[in-house]
């Protein structure tokens, strides 16, 4: 029966159910998220196996920053729902762009003791899903914001350019 299984034995069997039908590209979404940090270690080393002997693709969601930073080449920082920055694992982790992602980064823990990380926290609440702001849709927590943020949102295009960053920043 199910219940019967461990976290790790049922993440392990479902990795076996998707790949039986011998794809190309598989959706993770949050593989590991139930998992102690030990057999998270272990899903994510046989993901990783498995991808290069079986060459797959893996569209990997996750909020664990540290796994995502682990497992993925490219990535990609939503808010509400709409990507607000997508760009190289490294762009990303070493200069982020938009104020959300860096308020992200700046949120994971570091290991050094002396390295001090200095920690964005965002003023005000999220928003609800369910009543999402017109614009921007980060307009309201954003440091950076204008007038018009409120109104109009950064195109796709230019988020998927890596040009759209300016918007968030006052004019000089």
């Amino acid at each position: 029966y199910p219940h019967e299984f461990s976290g790790g034995q049922r993440q392990r069997i479902g990795v076996a159910r998707a790949l039986t039908t011998n794809p190309d590209f598989i959706v993770l979404d949050e593989p590991t998220s139930f998992l102690d940090v030990s057999v998270q270690a272990q899903i994510l080393d046989l993901l990783l196996d498995l991808q290069k002997e079986l060459d797959l693709t893996y569209l990997f969601i996750s909020h664990n920053l540290a796994v995502i930073e682990h497992m993925s080449n490219r990535l990609g920082v939503m808010y509400l729902g709409r990507l607000v920055e997508i760009a190289d694992k490294q762009r990303i982790y070493g200069h982020p762009a938009h104020p959300y992602t860096k308020a992200l980064i700046s949120a994971i823990p570091t290991l050094d003791p002396e390295k001090k990380r200095g920690r964005i926290v965002l003023s005000g609440d999220s928003p609800s899903p369910v009543s999402i702001p017109t614009g921007c849709r980060f307009h309201p927590r954003c440091p950076y914001a204008r007038e018009n943020c409120k109104y109009e949102e950064p195109s796709l295009n230019a988020v998927f350019q890596d040009q759209y960053a300016s918007c968030f920043y006052p004019l000089v």
